[in-house]
């Protein structure tokens, strides 16, 4: 776990932060000689007040490489197309520019499997990515709630569609997208989301003529079938490949909460037994064609090289959704409805009486209603609210602009009740 740094506020201590800071990357350019992007210099490392679907988030600020796991306590059901992962070579780990091994921190910016052993158990090595593995690749640089992240998308049409990992950009603030072969950085727009799938459509501000990435035609892949992983390596600023196999189909994981990102049940994934870590969320897993058969979604973080990716397929069936504009149970299109308010933490007050305000945003719907810090909410319209998620899951009915009756007990114990009008999330 990192520490805040300095002059930062810590997070509050609901809200735990198992993520490490980017490691250093390797050095060398990577194989097909783009221009590694500057790590926004513009942005500063400090705590924000953002929201995230029922308000605001006071966090200390964290480089975090993005690629999801399994929850400790979680597990991973079995498929009849399983087969048993190959124990890879404990040898020495390469050390020469261009290749990585993974850093010895128990979660390393990706999100641990529940296996037994830490990470300095976990052997594999990564190489950069050729011209070719890179073609339609794009490095995902986040502003969130906690700091920064970094992940991978890949680019589905010319006008700058990108596909990624829903839990690459939850929680941001700001996303920047750099293709990866020509260094071209864009402003990214989240066009909607499917968080039961993990899946994500951006739209690059601005973008045209752009390279997309070869889709697999061939019906998925097979047991026993090599694969490579493409994806920007902790968040190393340029994509590195790892090699492997594909272990079994049809897996399903629970996979933990992280800082802004909340941990989800995921089916239907691909496992390999590919050597991937924290930033290759979003992914390419291509086959032995090069074309894309899956997204890298989730991977271990001990004991032998496991890693799992959302078939092409399925992804952009959501991003064809999305992009339609149907909006479903599991699909949300544009932003969430905003509140504006930081909760002081979980379980403050007395349990099952509401959930406690830290803060209030200026000029959101919680201010313009008269709430202040120490009040507790107990209700939205007719539902009664008793903990952050019944709170989350109330607002989640709404739209930005929807009218809804709040009802508080402030901190002296008046009962109050107003009519406001939700805003716009800031956090996607």
């Amino acid at each position: 776990m990192t520490s805040p740094a300095s002059g930062s506020t810590p997070p509050p201590p609901f809200n735990p932060y198992f993520a490490a800071p980017t490691t250093p990357p390797p050095a060398g350019p990577p194989a097909f000689s783009a221009p590694p992007p500057a790590r926004r210099t513009g942005w500063s490392w400090r705590a924000t007040l953002a929201g995230a679907v029922a308000g605001g988030v006071l966090a200390a600020s964290v480089a975090v490489p993005v690629t999801w796991a399994l929850s400790h306590g979680g597990s991973v059901a079995d498929s009849p197309s399983a087969a048993t992962p190959q124990q890879p070579s404990t040898g020495t780990l390469p050390q020469q520019p261009g290749s990585g091994a993974l850093p010895q921190d128990p979660f390393g910016g990706s999100r641990g499997l529940p296996y037994g052993g830490s990470t300095s158990d976990r052997t594999g090595s990564w190489s950069d990515a050729t011209a070719d593995q890179a073609q339609g690749v794009v490095l995902i640089d986040t502003r969130t709630t906690a700091g920064e992240a970094a992940g991978t998308g890949l680019v589905i049409d010319a006008s700058g569609l990108v596909l990624t990992n829903y839990h690459v950009v939850e929680g941001s603030t700001q996303v920047q997208v750099t293709v990866a072969a020509t260094g071209d950085t864009y402003d990214a727009t989240v066009v909607g989301h499917d968080q039961e799938a993990d899946i994500a459509l951006l739209q690059l501000d601005g973008a045209s003529g752009l390279t997309t990435v070869d889709v697999d035609d061939d019906g998925g892949p097979a047991v026993a079938d090599e694969v490579t992983a493409v994806g920007n390596a902790q968040g190393q600023g340029f994509l590195s490949a790892a090699d492997g196999s594909v272990v079994a189909l049809d897996r399903s994981i629970d996979t933990q909460s992280e800082a802004t990102v909340q941990g989800e049940h995921l089916t239907g994934l691909i496992q390999t037994d590919a050597y991937v870590v924290g930033g290759f969320s979003g992914g390419a897993l291509l086959d032995d064609e090069g074309e894309v058969v899956g997204i890298t979604t989730a991977a271990s973080s001990g004991g032998a090289a496991q890693s799992y990716a959302v078939p092409i397929d399925e992804a952009l069936d959501v991003a064809g959704q999305i992009e339609g504009g149907h909006e479903s149970d599991g699909v949300q299109i544009g932003p969430s409805a905003y509140l504006g308010i930081a909760i002081a933490q979980a379980g403050s007050g007395v349990a099952g009486s509401g959930v406690q305000v830290g803060q209030v945003e200026s000029d959101s719907a919680a201010a313009q209603a008269g709430i202040e810090a120490g009040a507790t909410i107990t209700g939205i319209d007719n539902t009664a609210i008793t903990s952050y998620d019944g709170l989350r899951s109330a607002l989640a009915t709404y739209e930005p602009g929807d009218s809804v009756t709040l009802h508080w007990t402030d901190a002296s114990g008046g009962t109050h009740d107003a009519q406001v009008t939700l805003g716009s999330s800031p956090v996607n």
